[in-house]
């Protein structure tokens, strides 16, 4: 595989430019419906025209009670399904493919939001939870399953080039890879291969759905850096048997809102300094597994981007650089050898978090 990171490459069916993904960025800019707004078509038209070969949605609930926040997309219903198709329209505009990242937020919704009851593995004491959740029945988990199905199914329909299935970050399917998260003792708890369980059954259920032409790739923790949390070898036994299943690619996150410091957007970060907080797992998936894996958390420079390639990583997905700069990597394909200037002071969330959407501080 070629070390440069403008070379063209596969995941999956699709064919990208380059290997630069934006990464799933919640944006806060979707209606309280769950359409897409006129401000998010704005937002990926930007980022259409700024560089990278994928660029993911932010997280899309798969129905209304895994909602984390009014301002979350949803895919439900016509309506829903129109708005974001005149966001994949712009967003492949510049031959830039599109995937759309799909999740139940589990424990970690909002009753509020949903006017349901939450909901998790199980109705146990969490520090990501603010309430005790109803644990979820076999019937309620084999109904999510099929959310997860028919929602990629609508993404499908409306342009998308495939789904990201989000299993990390403390949301629901992390909270059943989770032996802490996890105090099931059926099928769907207990062992390794148990927990597992609900996110193979979503893999199979989206390939179902879609078919076999159509991409699908998973975000994974490889490790949640909480004690009795996921780990490593658990989670690549996770990817290496959703892979056998025909899986087109992973992304190796890490961390939960409450594994300070390595939270999934970990802060301060500087170039050549302390870049790559989650390098020991994805260097564990990339040497282990064939299909593409996707390194993200701090990547800020070239150099950082080289030594993921030359260890076998496949794509390089950014974040917060690209919401500093959302053209970073033409700028770096036309010759910039700076590294991005993002700080990683996680302040542009603050106006996405009072409705107004994401957007960068630092900037004048």
């Amino acid at each position: 595989m070629s070390n440069d990171p403008f070379a063209p490459t596969n995941l999956g069916c699709l064919e990208l430019k380059n290997r630069f993904v934006r990464s799933a960025t919640w944006d806060g800019m979707g209606f309280s419906d769950g359409s897409f707004s006129p401000a998010q078509i704005k937002l990926y038209k930007k980022l259409s025209s700024g560089g990278c070969g994928l660029l993911t949605t932010g997280y899309i609930a798969v129905n209304p009670q895994g909602r984390r926040n009014l301002e979350q997309n949803l895919l439900g219903n016509h309506k829903q399904q129109q708005s974001f198709s005149k966001v994949v329209e712009v967003a492949k505009a510049h031959d830039t493919r599109i995937l759309a990242q799909l999740v139940h937020c589990g424990g970690l919704a909002q009753t509020e939001v949903s006017k349901l009851p939450l909901v998790a593995p199980s109705a146990a004491v969490h520090p990501l939870f603010e309430e005790v959740p109803q644990a979820l029945t076999k019937k309620e988990i084999e109904t999510i399953i099929n959310d997860f199905g028919e929602t990629a199914a609508r993404a499908r329909e409306a342009g998308c080039d495939g789904v990201q299935i989000h299993a990390a970050h403390g949301y629901l399917l992390s909270q059943f890879l989770s032996p802490f998260a996890n105090q099931r003792t059926d099928d769907y708890g207990g062992s390794p291969e148990n927990r597992a369980r609900i996110v193979i059954d979503c893999y199979k259920k989206i390939r179902e759905y879609v078919g076999s032409d159509f991409t699908i790739s998973i975000k994974i923790n490889g490790s949640d850096y909480l004690e009795d949390g996921l780990e490593c070898q658990e989670s690549l036994s996770v990817a290496r048997e959703l892979a056998k299943l025909g899986l087109d690619g992973v992304e190796v996150s890490g961390g939960t809102q409450v594994s300070i410091p390595l939270t999934p957007v970990p802060q301060a970060i500087k170039a050549g300094e302390n870049e790559l907080p989650f390098a020991a797992e994805i260097f564990a998936f990339s040497e282990a597994l064939e299909i593409p894996v996707a390194a993200v958390g701090g990547i800020r420079s070239l150099e950082t981007i080289d030594n993921l390639l030359s260890r076998g990583v496949s794509l390089i997905s950014l974040c917060r650089p690209l919401i500093h700069e959302p053209d970073l990597v033409k700028q770096w394909q036309a010759g910039r050898e700076e590294p991005a200037t993002c700080t990683s002071c996680n302040r542009c969330f603050i106006p996405a978090l009072k409705g107004k959407g994401i957007k960068c501080l630092q900037k004048k």
